[in-house]
């Protein structure tokens, strides 16, 4: 009985799928404002980031403005010019990271 209510409710997963499609707007207009480039990110819950550099200044960066991110180099070699940004925090947090990019 819980999995047939859950399969049927889409509009919960309509509600939960545009959530995240704004945070994506909304961060990844602000990485990119502040010299980013977003790669391999057109869906899931995640931003893959690199300002061409090592992840780890890149994360040190990121750090010293109070924003966590997940170096690249933890998913393997290829990223470690990357890190990885999750959509999944709440929409204040994803405000504040706007809020503290605009400001760099």
């Amino acid at each position: 009985a819980a999995m047939v209510a859950a399969l049927g409710d889409q509009e919960h997963a309509d509600a939960q799928r545009e959530r995240y499609r704004l945070r994506r707007e909304k961060l990844w207009a602000a990485f990119t404002g502040a010299g980013f480039t977003v790669e391999y990110s057109e869906a899931g819950l995640y931003l893959w980031l690199t300002r061409d550099e090592d992840c780890w200044d890149t994360v040190d960066w990121l750090a010293r403005r109070g924003i966590l991110v997940a170096a690249g180099v933890f998913y393997g070699p290829a990223g470690a010019r990357h890190v990885r940004v999750a959509l999944t925090e709440s929409d204040e947090r994803v405000d504040a990271v706007a809020g503290r990019l605009a400001g760099s």
